[in-house]
């Protein structure tokens, strides 16, 4: 497994566990507190913030080519499905969200950090699984 699908997994990782984790939390402080006090839960999020280290936990090892030319095309390709991803999933929410609550309607304005938040795993997550999926699951250097 190269850098770059090492990457990936640890940024799937972080995503899968702090989401499972926020979802637990969230569950279990409604049941017990009520609404108010669950939307505490949604600090746990925060950990997301770790996907972020991955650089630094898998850095580039000196003397040795770690990103070629197919590696550029696999990311560019990832990124590309990341944001066309994003691009239509946030215009079906926008229009669905129209579509139910009418021109007419309201949406809060607290809606909009989630909003980007959710953009944000969306993109990160797809991104990862593209990469993935790219580089076939295996090491790099068996081709």
């Amino acid at each position: 497994m190269n850098r770059v699908q090492k990457i990936a997994c640890f940024v799937l990782a972080v995503m899968a566990i702090t989401l499972s984790a926020t979802a637990a939390t969230v569950a279990i402080l409604y049941y017990k507190c009520g609404m108010p006090t669950a939307r505490s839960g949604f600090g746990i999020l925060g950990f997301l913030g770790l996907a972020g280290l991955a650089n630094v936990i898998f850095r580039p090892k000196k003397g040795k080519v770690e990103f070629d030319e197919r590696d550029a095309l696999i990311h560019k390709r990832s990124m590309i499905l990341a944001y066309s991803t994003f691009w239509l999933i946030f215009v079906f929410g926008s229009m669905t969200a129209w579509a139910i609550i009418g021109p007419e309607g309201h949406i809060s304005v607290n809606v909009l950090p989630l909003m980007v938040c959710g953009a944000g795993i969306l993109v990160v997550t797809v991104q990862s699984v593209a990469i993935l999926i790219q580089y076939g699951w295996r090491n790099k250097n068996n081709e």
